[in-house]
């Protein structure tokens, strides 16, 4: 599981939602907590050193405060830009996890990503969450349940394998989702009704023997249960999110080893979630423990 949780805070509210999300994934895992905030610095007109330095020293006594506050680590660093400074921290500090709040402008209680965490999930050396606005603020106990957007992929496997073990530790029911897309419909010349049927009942088929599959590997401690729905992976994994604590969800292979590259779902889930998303990148873990492969794509 993590050993360290990295938390990025902008000295805005959306920060106290990230540090929120913090302090119970450190709690349930053991992790040691850290909370970053990143200045930017570059080439500064002359005499505005001085003014500089203070409002350095400020954002590093803000962050000092806060981190205290959460029994955590403060780190105040410097860079060309807050998403190239917290990969830095990441980095560093050899966070398995980091975690970022939404923007303000969205919807109470969804998920609004803007274009920090956007540019964090799209190039993170380790797992991102993304907070929806006005957490920190809701009532909650530990994580009560846990879903899962699972297809099968080697990432949707990597995201299980993570939430069984939050499962394990934190006593949290787990629910996988299996959501089967549409078929394009096709024109043409011996285009049907009945092939578009048949394609849509086989492509349910394989899905339902992965979900099955992935449930008898979850251990007998855990309470787990299966659900199979058919539309758009984005918008029914945002539907069914109302009242879990988490949702996890796997991140396409295409991008660098160790790196996220965030896929159609996981941007579909940034901006609409109700609940923490969690996207686990490729290449975090070498193998996952639930069985092979397969030849699914990631819903991420």
């Amino acid at each position: 599981m993590y050993r360290k949780i990295l938390v990025g805070h902008d000295l805005q509210p959306g920060g106290d939602d990230a540090v929120a999300l913090g302090r119970e994934l450190a709690r349930t895992t053991g992790a040691d907590l850290v909370v970053a905030n990143v200045f930017a610095i570059g080439a500064l007109p002359y005499g505005f050193e001085a003014g500089w330095a203070e409002e350095e020293d400020r954002a590093a006594r803000a962050i000092q405060q806060i981190a205290d506050d959460a029994g955590a680590e403060a780190q105040a660093f410097p860079a060309s830009s807050p998403t190239a400074g917290l990969y830095r921290v990441a980095e560093q500090t050899d966070a398995g996890l980091m975690i970022v709040g939404s923007s303000q402008h969205g919807t109470l209680d969804r998920i609004l990503a803007g274009s920090m965490a956007l540019g964090l999930l799209h190039g993170s050396p380790c797992a991102v969450a993304v907070t929806p606005e006005g957490y920190a603020k809701q009532t909650r106990g530990d994580l009560s349940t846990i879903l899962v957007g699972y297809d099968g992929s080697h990432e949707s496997r990597l995201a299980l394998d993570d939430a069984v073990e939050l499962a394990e530790l934190s006593g949290a029911a787990l629910k996988l989702v299996t959501v089967v897309p549409k078929p394009a419909i096709a024109y043409g010349k011996g285009a049907s009704m009945g092939g578009y049927q048949e394609l849509q009942e086989a492509a349910e088929e394989l899905r339902r023997g992965q979900l099955d599959e992935a449930l008898q590997s979850i251990p007998d401690s855990v309470n787990a249960e299966g659900t199979l729905l058919v539309g758009d992976p984005g918008e029914q994994l945002a539907e069914v999110g109302g009242g879990t604590s988490l949702l996890a969800v796997g991140s396409r292979s295409y991008g660098p080893l160790r790196r996220v590259l965030l896929g159609s779902v996981s941007t579909e889930l940034m901006r609409h979630a109700p609940c923490p998303v969690l996207v686990h990148p490729r290449g975090v873990k070498s193998e996952p423990r639930t069985g092979s492969e397969g030849d699914a794509t990631s819903v991420a």
